[in-house]
C-alpha cells in the first residue's frame, strides 16, 4: 500500500529508495513518507552502531538493535498509542520484566525525571533488573516518554547496562531525530525498508511474568525472543510457508479495537475499515472467560488471525500472521489455542 502511493505520486523517489533499501548493506539511515500521505508521518536517523530489526511486533512502529562485534544485542522500539497512557501502567508494565513489585504514585515518584531534548520533554524512567543484581550484566529498561496532541509515544531501550550507558548519548539523538506527527482518527502507519536478511543470531530476554497458561498445538514450535512478547511460535510447511504466533501485553487499550484491526490488516494489504464495517473481519468471543474479540483477516498472500482481550487496565493480543494457505490451515489449532487460555490459579483448580 505504501509503495503504491508512491509509485502514483513520487516514481523517481521509489526508484532510489528500492535502490538503497534492497542493497547486501543498507546505506540509508534515514527514511520518509511524503507530505501528501494523510496517515501518520514517522520518520527518524539510525546511529551507525543501530540496525533495524524486520518483525514489528504489538503496536510497534519501529525495532532496532545495536551491532556490536558479539552480534546484535539489545532491543529499541518506536511504540504509539492512540491515547494517554499513564506513567505507572508503562512503569509496570516494564517493571514486571526487571522484577520491580508494582509501582504507586510514591515511589515512582523517585525515579522519573523529565529530560528536555531538543524542543521536547520527555518523561525518563531507569529501570535496573532486580533479578540480577550479582551479575555483571545487569539488565537494563530505559523508557522515554513524549505525550504529544493526547497521544503517547514510548521509546523502551532494553538492554544489558554497560549497552545502555555506552549508547545513550546515540539513543538521546535518535529521539531528537524523531518526527512524529500523527493524524486524528486514522490508524498510525510507519514502514522501514526492507532488511537484506534476517538476523542470523538473537539473545533471548529474561522471562516476563504470565498469568496465563495454554496448551500449544503439535504443530507449533518455539519462535523468535522479544523483550516485548510474552510467547512466540512460528509454523512452516514444506513450500516455505511461514507463520508467526505471538502473545503480547500493553497498558491500557493501545488504541482500541478499531485501531488495533486496521493496524493487522494493513500488515496484510488491506484497506483500512470504519466502526461500521469493522464486523467483516472481527466478531465476539470469550477469552480466558472474559468479553474479548476474534479477528479474522485474509489478503491475498497473507492472512491475520487474533484474539484480543482488553482488561481493566492492560490488552492481551494473541496474534497469528503469515502466509495464506498455511494459516487457512493452522486456523482450528489457533482457534484450540485462544480456546485454552486460562488463568494459571485456575488451571490449578481443573
Amino acid at each position: 500500500m505504501f509503495t503504491n502511493l508512491l509509485k502514483k505520486k513520487f516514481p523517481s523517489l521509489l526508484c532510489a529508495f528500492l535502490f538503497f533499501s534492497c542493497s547486501e548493506e543498507p546505506s540509508i539511515q534515514t527514511y520518509f513518507i511524503p507530505p501528501e500521505y494523510d496517515g501518520a508521518i514517522v520518520t527518524w536517523n539510525l546511529p551507525d552502531t543501530w540496525g533495524e530489526n524486520p518483525d514489528l511486533t504489538g503496536p510497534m512502529a519501529g525495532s532496532f538493535h545495536v551491532k556490536t562485534k558479539s552480534g546484535q544485542q539489545g532491543r529499541i522500539g518506536v511504540m504509539p498509542f492512540r491515547e494517554t497512557v499513564s506513567t505507572i501502567d508503562v512503569a509496570n508494565m516494564f517493571g514486571r520484566e526487571m522484577g520491580y513489585p508494582s509501582f504507586t504514585e510514591e515511589n515512582l515518584a523517585s525515579i522519573l525525571q523529565e529530560k528536555k531534548i531538543g524542543n521536547r520533554t520527555f518523561e525518563w524512567l531507569h529501570l535496573n533488573s532486580q533479578n540480577d543484581s550479582g551479575s555483571s550484566s545487569r539488565r537494563t529498561a530505559l523508557l522515554a516518554l513524549l505525550r504529544q496532541e493526547g497521544d503517547t509515544w514510548l521509546f523502551p531501550f532494553i538492554a544489558d547496562q554497560k549497552l545502555v550507558m555506552q549508547e545513550s548519548d546515540n539513543f538521546i539523538r535518535f529521539l531528537d531525530s524523531c518526527t512524529l506527527r500523527p493524524e486524528k482518527n486514522k490508524p498510525i502507519l510507519a514502514k522501514s525498508p526492507p532488511l537484506p536478511s534476517k538476523p542470523k543470531t538473537q539473545t533471548a530476554p529474561p522471562p516476563i511474568n504470565n498469568p496465563w497458561t495454554w496448551t500449544i498445538p503439535d504443530s507449533w514450535t518455539k519462535g523468535n525472543p522479544s523483550s516485548m512478547r510474552i510467547a512466540s511460535f512460528k509454523v512452516e510447511d514444506q513450500n516455505e510457508g511461514e507463520l508467526d504466533i505471538s502473545v503480547t501485553s500493553f497498558p491500557g487499550n493501545v488504541g482500541g479495537l478499531l485501531a488495533n484491526v486496521n493496524r493487522w490488516i494493513g500488515q496484510i494489504d488491506l484497506p483500512p475499515v470504519n466502526q461500521s464495517s469493522i464486523n467483516q473481519y472481527c466478531n465476539e468471543r470469550t477469552l480466558a472467560g472474559n468479553a474479548g474479540h476474534l479477528v479474522e483477516a485474509y489478503g491475498k498472500e497473507k492472512a491475520v488471525l487474533a484474539g484480543i482481550l482488553f482488561l481493566e487496565s492492560e490488552s492481551w493480543f494473541f496474534k497469528l500472521i503469515g502466509d495464506r494457505q498455511l494459516a487457512e490451515k493452522e486456523k482450528t489449532h489457533f482457534i484450540d489455542f485462544i480456546d485454552s487460555v486460562v488463568l494459571k490459579a485456575e488451571a490449578k483448580k481443573k
